[in-house]
């Protein structure tokens, strides 16, 4: 079964709907539901989906019969509007899909207001197969990307603020089923974290079977107070942290380790500082909002509804005590002092 409709198949049965799932072309699948609208909406939270269409059906053995079909459904809706019919089509017939364009369009001006072929009222959108077509009354637009499975693992670090969900759904719609790997501090709200976590998991992870980790990283923090120069700290805990995310990670055989860093964003990350942090790595980490500006993460967690629930938590792991090091050179030169 392929990847994309076994992730279709888990959303649907999760959230409670008698759904099938049938793959009909290689990038298409139909869903039967008692509630297509419900249905609709759950799919459209699928990674590798572009777009729903709930399809009304007409006959279409000749064009005019799908001419009168189309007819019957749409003309009190096109009726004062401007309007404009675009037809795919599918199979062996003796007409082309502008042929059906122009036929469908002459039986409905009558009650219209004009045809608009740049930017219609009503656009009216058909898809013939065969014998058989389908008037689309109704579109979802689905998160495109990869399905979920289809590429490695990942370990994202999950601060519970507004950027680290956003990396981990940024990695899912790439392929990639994730865990999420908190760090406890006192100052942290680990429950609001994970919170944050499992509601991303439940709206967003179909094919992904997340795993919430949790590591107590209190000791170090005392440590870290107590033994490194205070404008260096921020820079020492995210090394520290991110050692500790590549062993967990090799533990569980996840090859990928992911944060929310932006560049530039706070002081622990700027260029120089998180090459002075990636110099102490095992292994690469990767960044997905490296370039995304703070209005373009806060935009994107609006859209996957991370926003509200991400805002409730506090600053947490801030041990610095006058300007944090924004440098490596100052870095290296503070660390002996």
């Amino acid at each position: 079964m392929p990847i994309l409709q076994a992730n279709l198949e888990q959303a649907l049965g999760d959230e409670g709907s008698e759904a099938t799932v049938a793959q009909r072309k290689h990038n298409d699948f139909e869903i039967a539901a008692d509630d297509l609208e419900r249905a609709g909406e759950i799919a459209a939270k699928v990674f590798g989906i572009d777009r729903i269409d709930l399809l009304t059906r007409v006959a279409a053995p000749t064009l005019e019969d799908l001419t009168s079909g189309v007819d019957r459904l749409v003309g009190d809706d096109v009726a004062g509007q401007t309007f404009a019919v675009r037809v795919r089509r599918t199979g062996n017939h003796d007409w082309r899909s502008k042929d059906a364009e122009i036929a469908i369009g002459n039986a409905l001006i009558g009650r219209s207001g004009g045809v608009d072929l740049t930017a219609p009222e009503l656009l009216i959108r058909v898809r013939v197969e065969g014998d058989s077509a389908g008037v689309v009354a109704k579109t979802w637009i689905g998160p495109s990307g990869l399905p979920v499975g289809t590429q490695s693992p990942a370990l994202v670090l999950l601060s519970g603020g507004i950027d680290s969900p956003v990396a981990a759904w940024m990695m899912m719609r790439r392929g990639c089923p994730i865990d999420m790997l908190h760090f406890q501090i006192e100052c942290n709200q680990a429950d609001h974290a994970l919170a944050v976590g499992h509601g991303l998991a439940a709206a967003w992870g179909y094919g992904s079977d997340t795993t919430f980790h949790v590591i107590n990283f209190e000791p170090v923090k005392k440590e870290i107070s107590a033994s490194v120069h205070p404008r260096l700290r921020q820079v020492i805990l995210k090394q520290l942290m991110t050692e500790a995310a590549h062993r967990v990670a090799a533990r569980l055989a996840i090859p990928l380790v992911v944060t929310g860093d932006s560049l530039g964003q706070v002081s622990s990350q700027t260029a120089a500082n998180l090459i002075e942090i990636d110099r102490h790595a095992r292994a690469p980490v990767l960044r997905p909002l490296l370039a995304f500006t703070k209005q373009e993460i806060v935009d994107r967690a609006r859209q996957i509804g991370t926003y509200e629930l991400s805002t409730r938590a506090r600053e947490v792991c801030d041990l610095s005590e006058g300007r944090p090091v924004e440098t490596a050179a100052p870095t290296r030169q503070l660390m002996h002092s």
